[in-house]
């Protein structure tokens, strides 16, 4: 799969999947029906894990985080390109994106299952998931801006960038504001489901850039055991 396909599949296939989930379950009588990017109504988990819902979500989000592992491995190959040499940063981005795809399989593995051992595995998985990867993002966005200046016109558009950090500058705003509620003990239930969907909508947003970045790169295999990345 070469990587702009890679990159559009993760962004549209959490956002499919997380609605269409809600609207089987909320079909089906488990929750109510509202906007949840707004009304709060429920959690992406409890909309997931109803009936039919999660079978859809367990299958599609567990491909999810596969592919997601194979993204931040292209991510790594593409800085490495962009660079001439392999960085300490990219290897940073590509841990913290395998990371926090790795514990997202094990919030997905133990979803629906009961017991405190598993509510302990689901909690802390989607915590580090939603820990690592905004920050995997952010760290690519340095990257991107730093080699900015010495690449050829329109190898990576300002513009894309620029949507990108307004992507990064609303998680950061959605997370603080959600963090002061915490703190003065005004979050309710349906503030806190505000701000995972919200957050989650974003995050995958954000990955929508990288498809527009990776219009020209292609990955090619060698006819011997190794592989060339390339635009």
């Amino acid at each position: 799969m070469q990587p702009r396909t890679l990159a559009l599949i993760i962004t549209i296939l959490p956002l499919i999947i997380s609605n269409v989930v809600y609207l089987l379950s909320a079909y089906e009588g488990f929750i109510p029906w509202c906007i949840p990017y707004i009304d709060g109504c429920t959690t992406i988990s409890k909309a997931a894990r109803s009936d039919n819902s999660i079978f859809i979500f367990r299958a599609t989000m567990i491909a999810y985080g596969v592919l997601l592992i194979w993204f931040w491995i292209y991510v790594r190959q593409w800085l490495d390109q962009l660079y001439g040499y392999t960085s300490n940063i990219a290897r940073i981005i590509l841990w913290l994106g395998i990371v926090g795809a790795l514990f997202f399989i094990v919030y997905i593995d133990f979803l629906g299952t009961t017991g405190e051992v598993n509510r302990f595995m689901r909690r802390y998985g989607i915590l580090i998931y939603f820990t690592c990867t905004p920050i995997a993002q952010i760290l690519l966005l340095r990257q991107h801006y730093n080699i900015l200046p010495s690449l050829q016109e329109n190898v990576i558009k300002p513009g894309v960038l620029q949507y990108q950090l307004i992507i990064i500058i609303l998680i950061l705003a959605i997370g603080i504001v959600s963090g002061a509620m915490d703190a003065t003990h005004t979050k309710t239930y349906e503030s806190e489901n505000i701000v995972e969907w919200n957050i989650a909508l974003l995050m995958q947003l954000y990955f929508l850039g990288v498809f527009f970045i990776w219009k020209d790169y292609k990955y090619y295999l060698k006819n011997d055991s190794g592989s060339t990345p390339g635009v």
